[in-house]
């Protein structure tokens, strides 16, 4: 029997034909939105099974995160590596745990996440070697559970494990017994490609589409660390399958330094001669791109994540989304699992992402649309998790993906914002702590800030009793990868200093150091 549910708010962000309806609703029928207007009229279509909402409510269509790392809500705060740091840093995290652990981790980072406002993630999973297919049972089952739509891919990698260079090259540098010992640690983190892709047609087999909820991609995991037969690889199965390509791209100064050093073209140039760029990819990070690049990128139809709370804090650099998409580049937004706050609020990561955007240049242009930016958030993640046309925006025939927040303290005091534009309004204030429900395909996961779907508590107890028993517990075989990371650190500095050190034109200047 059919369910309907009326979603009633003083202002509905329908990001359709009008951006914003005033006290408006909407009708949903089991998964899917059958009607979006005003609130009168709707009201006149009931009965229904279920009123959310109120005139105190704002209804949006529920934000998208499209570069997320699941596992890494097992270590919130103090995430400081720039990733060719972390390539010889996180290699501790092998470290043998149970699969309820990694479960309960996923899961939780996954409640906060909801509470964030999100209702859809692109996860890029490294997996654990130690678990039966990597883990990748348990954390689709935790996503499952809850009731969270997710794009799911395992990541893959076959190269240049511990800098940009080769393996073994590297390891001539050092001492032989600890190139010894680094060589038989997980250092790198790459797991048997046989092994990895064999998983990946399982998922795709076994959960590829399930619930209407769950995507599987494909996951090579940046361009210095994936051959061109990798990505050869993934292009064909991705087509094959119909499944989809995230990878990391043009993260940091190195990575872009080193494309353009070992294939003599710019990384998305390569990825273009390789076809693996196209509408069915997003490339994640996305801050070095160049002005000869920006074409290319607009061209392919692939979604940027730009993820600007984990670009600050991993020292990567500020994403040029302005520029991307007055390119016609399309860019979506992400948390890379280490938000700004740790909270996963993207709307704080939205905020942000605006607001360095506003370059002490030119007075003419300060902020960003706020009606493009989350057409982006929400459109072109929908387009990142393999499932644009169906999410994005509220309207009939649309997956019904929707937040109702409070307006109370946004709006307060009231008459302040009369005459603002109200979606600059929930940009410059919307905060996580201000959503009260969460539909996720037609299923209330969070209702009045309570989890539905599983028991919060009995979660966070699990998760407890894990990491003081388990998961932080590392014995000394774990303790020893950790100091081996250490060992060479200064070794890898010094490896990446040249490409740091090679002057570039900025995109954008902030401050000066003098005036000549």
């Amino acid at each position: 029997m059919t369910r309907r549910t009326l979603v009633q708010g003083g202002h509905v962000v329908a990001l359709g034909a009008d951006a914003v309806i005033r006290d408006g609703a909407v009708i949903v029928e089991d998964s899917i939105i059958t009607a979006v207007g005003s609130r009168e009229e709707l009201l006149a279509m009931g009965p229904f099974d279920e009123v959310l909402g109120s005139p105190d409510s704002i209804v949006m269509p529920g934000l998208i995160n499209a570069h997320y790392h699941s596992e890494l809500a097992a270590g919130p705060g103090l995430y400081q590596y720039i990733f060719e740091l972390a390539n010889i840093s996180i290699q501790g995290a092998a470290g043998p745990i149970l699969e309820q652990d990694l479960h309960d981790i996923v899961q939780y980072g996954l409640v906060q996440a909801i509470r964030g406002g999100q209702t859809a993630v692109l996860d890029m999973f490294y997996g654990r070697p130690t678990l039966p297919d990597f883990g990748t049972e348990a954390a689709l089952t935790a996503y499952r559970e809850l009731g969270m739509r997710v794009a799911f891919g395992l990541v893959s990698r076959d190269q240049n494990l511990y800098v940009h260079q080769e393996d073994e090259v590297f390891l001539a540098t050092l001492p032989p017994a600890l190139a010894a010992e680094i060589r038989s640690s997980p250092m790198g983190y790459a797991w048997p490609l046989r092994d990895v892709m064999r998983t990946y047609d399982d998922l795709v087999a076994n959960w590829n589409g399930r619930d209407g909820r769950i995507k599987i991609v494909l996951a090579p995991d940046w361009t210095p660390a994936c051959s061109d037969d990798l990505y050869r690889l993934c292009r064909r199965k991705a087509d094959e399958d119909g499944t989809g390509i995230v990878s990391h791209v043009l993260e940091t100064k190195s990575e872009m330094m080193w494309n353009l050093e070992t294939h003599g073209v710019p990384a998305l140039q390569r990825l273009q001669n390789l076809g693996v760029l196209g509408p069915d990819m997003t490339a994640t990070h996305f801050v070095w791109v160049t002005d000869d690049e920006l074409s290319i990128f607009a061209d392919s139809g692939a979604v940027a994540s730009n993820n600007p709370g984990s670009n600050l804090r991993l020292s990567s650099g500020i994403c040029r989304t302005r520029d991307i998409m007055d390119a016609g580049g399309l860019v979506a937004f992400g948390t890379d699992g280490i938000s700004f706050s740790d909270s996963e609020d993207m709307f704080t990561e939205l905020r942000l992402a605006s607001y360095l955007q506003r370059f002490p240049r030119e007075f003419d242009f300060i902020r960003l649309d706020s009606e493009k930016l989350l057409r982006a958030a929400t459109g072109n993640g929908a387009r990142a998790i393999r499932q644009d046309g169906q999410l994005g925006s509220l309207a009939p025939g649309m997956l019904a993906d929707l937040l109702v927040l409070d307006s109370k303290r946004l709006l307060f005091p009231i008459g302040r914002y009369s005459e603002a534009e109200f979606l600059d309004v929930l940009i410059d204030r919307a905060q996580g702590g201000d959503v009260r429900s969460s539909m996720i395909h037609g299923q209330i996961v969070l209702r009045d800030g309570v989890i539905t779907t599983i028991d919060e508590q009995a979660l966070r107890d699990r998760l407890q009793e894990a990491v003081t028993k388990r998961v932080y517990a590392l014995g000394p075989e774990v303790y020893r990868w950790l100091e081996l990371g250490t060992s060479i650190k200064s070794e890898v500095i010094d490896f990446y200093r040249r490409w740091y050190s090679t002057p570039v034109v900025p995109a954008h200047t902030y401050n000066a150091s003098r005036v000549p």
